[in-house]
C-alpha cells in the first residue's frame, strides 16, 4: 500500500528535510540509519503534539538484505542504539510548530487586564487555543505574549477557573465560559 505524501506544508514554506505531510493531514517524520528505516507519524488532531505512532524496520533489497538481517540478527531485532539515537525532542519541536503553523484559528483578543467574566473568558478561550495547538506550556506561550510575569499569569487563570470559566482540573472551557465567547462571538479570522 502505498501514502500520498507531500514535501510541502500547507503554507508557502517547505516542509523541513525528513518531514512529509498525509492527503489526511498527518505529519511524517523518516529517517533511514543503516539497513533500517525509521517512520514516526504525528497528528494535529492528538491531543499531544509528540509521535502517536513510530514503526521500524528492515530497509534493505537484493545483496544488502542478507546483511541487513546478519545485523539484525546479532542484535537480536532493533538495536536499542538505534532507538538513543532517534531525535525525539526536536521531532516533538518540529511537530509542534507545523501544527501551529496550520492552524486556521486566530488568537482571541485577550485584554492586557483582566476584570470582568468576559475578560477571563478571553483568556480561558486563549488558552484553551494555545492548548490544542500542541504546546506543552500554553500559560508561558500566553504570558510571554502579553508580557507579564509567570506568577501573574498563574493568578489569572486561578481567577478564571475561581469563577467557573475553566475547568479545575486542566485548560479546558466551562459551559459558562462558552457562553460567554458565544456572545462575544468567533476570534478574527487568521491572516
Amino acid at each position: 500500500m502505498t501514502e500520498a505524501l507531500t514535501a510541502t506544508g500547507a503554507g508557502p514554506e517547505p516542509l523541513p528535510p525528513g518531514w512529509s505531510r498525509r492527503e489526511t493531514g498527518e505529519l511524517v517524520w523518516r529517517q533511514k540509519h543503516g539497513p533500517w528505516r525509521v517512520e514516526m507519524i504525528c497528528s494535529p488532531g492528538a491531543p499531544f503534539s509528540g509521535p502517536y505512532e513510530m514503526k521500524v524496520w528492515l530497509a534493505a533489497g537484493g545483496g544488502a538484505a542478507q546483511e541487513a538481517m546478519g545485523a539484525a540478527e546479532e542484535t537480536d531485532g532493533i538495536p536499542s542504539a538505534l532507538l538513543s539515537r532517534l531525535p525525539l525532542a526536536e521531532i516533538k519541536q518540529t511537530a509542534r510548530r507545523l501544527v501551529a503553523e496550520v492552524s486556521p484559528e486566530a488568537p482571541w483578543p485577550v485584554p492586557e487586564r483582566c476584570a470582568t467574566d468576559e475578560d477571563f473568558a478571553l483568556l480561558a478561550a486563549e488558552l484553551a487555543r494555545i492548548k490544542a495547538t500542541g504546546a506543552s506550556a500554553p500559560q508561558q506561550v500566553l504570558a510571554d505574549r502579553l508580557g507579564v510575569g509567570k506568577a501573574t499569569m498563574s493568578e489569572r487563570v486561578k481567577r478564571a477557573r475561581s469563577r467557573g470559566l475553566l475547568a479545575a482540573d486542566g485548560l479546558e472551557l466551562t459551559d459558562k465560559a462558552r457562553e460567554f465567547l458565544a456572545a462575544f462571538g468567533d476570534p478574527p479570522a487568521a491572516g
